[in-house]
């Protein structure tokens, strides 16, 4: 088949997303934009009950949805375990008896979110967090690459990574995820270049602030109410609001389908902008996190500060 006359559509597309176990997640809203679209899907998460019932919930979406949309599939994972993934991938092939994978969807996390819990002290932090983002997504692409190969999608497998704005415009409280993040930018670089001649290209989606369920989290953890938390984050963004897993997810599938067929090693930013300038734009959020901004006046917006003559 001829690059010209290969499909672009996601119909009927073979698709892996790993990460999509909690409904307001960016993993989650891909699978159900490609159930949606009329691909068949697996998923993989590290709880077998939430593999379970969002596998359940997927499947309802796409019942719902009419046409011939196949059952959702789920296999248990742990991203924070790289060695076992050679075998989870294998699993998944199992399960759902493909003989090609179309597109892999890598939405990796470590489970409390870089606010809640890791310790720029601890050197644990810092492998576990290499172990999420680089090593298991690393050993899943290699172990997918047979499979990825196989597919006649325009432009080869897809393989798609959410990552994060963290490595450019880092927080200084949050280093394992920052660094691990910056590693992984240069891990789907670097598969990109080696896998360029097997018909696999490999992208990445870099989300800034997105309201998902671990945003809501993190406002409990700041003892704030979620509505306070999320406007105290989207003051911090250059357009004044936060990003929707909807909008990263449709960012996500553009790269998985053939219309991005000539798009490989890209690192696609998703996020408002905010790469143009830095969190410490806006001082409310500053002095949140920082502190010593006793001269700021919180009043005060963003242009008053900044654009003074």
């Amino acid at each position: 088949m001829s690059a010209s006359s290969a499909p672009t559509s996601l119909a009927g597309a073979t698709c892996l997303v790993v990460g999509a176990t909690d409904p307001k997640s960016i993993g989650y809203t891909c699978a159900a934009k490609l159930v949606e679209l009329g691909a068949e899907v697996c998923i993989v998460g590290r709880d077998a009950d939430k593999v379970e019932s969002a596998s359940r919930s997927l499947s309802a979406h796409a019942s719902s949805g009419g046409g011939s949309a196949k059952e959702v599939s789920g296999v248990v994972g742990d991203l924070k375990q790289p060695d076992t993934m050679a075998s989870v991938f294998q699993h998944v092939m199992s399960t759902t008896s493909w003989d090609r994978l179309d597109v892999l969807i890598v939405s990796v996390g470590n489970g409390k979110s870089e606010y809640l819990g890791l310790d720029p002290q601890k050197a644990d932090d810092y492998r576990m967090s290499f172990d999420v983002a680089v090593l298991s997504p690393q050993f899943l692409v290699d172990a997918a690459v047979p499979y990825l190969a196989m597919s006649p999608q325009r432009g080869g497998g897809s393989v798609v990574v959410v990552g994060s704005m963290a490595p450019l415009v880092p927080w200084p409280d949050t280093a394992p995820y920052n660094y691990a993040r910056a590693a992984q930018n240069c891990m789907v670089e670097t598969l990109a270049f080696r896998h360029r001649m097997d018909g696999i290209r490999v992208n990445a989606v870099l989300p800034s602030c997105i309201h998902t369920g671990a945003l809501d989290l993190m406002a409990t953890k700041k003892g704030k109410t979620v509505e306070e938390y999320a406007k105290l984050r989207a003051e911090a963004q250059p357009t004044g609001r936060n990003g929707t897993p909807e909008e990263v997810a449709d960012a996500v599938l553009f790269l998985a389908s053939g219309t991005s067929s000539y798009l490989t090693g890209e690192l696609m930013k998703v996020g408002g902008g905010l790469h143009l300038s830095s969190w410490f734009n806006r001082p409310k959020i500053t002095k949140e996190f920082v502190g010593n901004t006793d001269e700021i006046d919180e009043s005060a917006s963003y242009d008053s500060i900044h654009n003074q003559d």
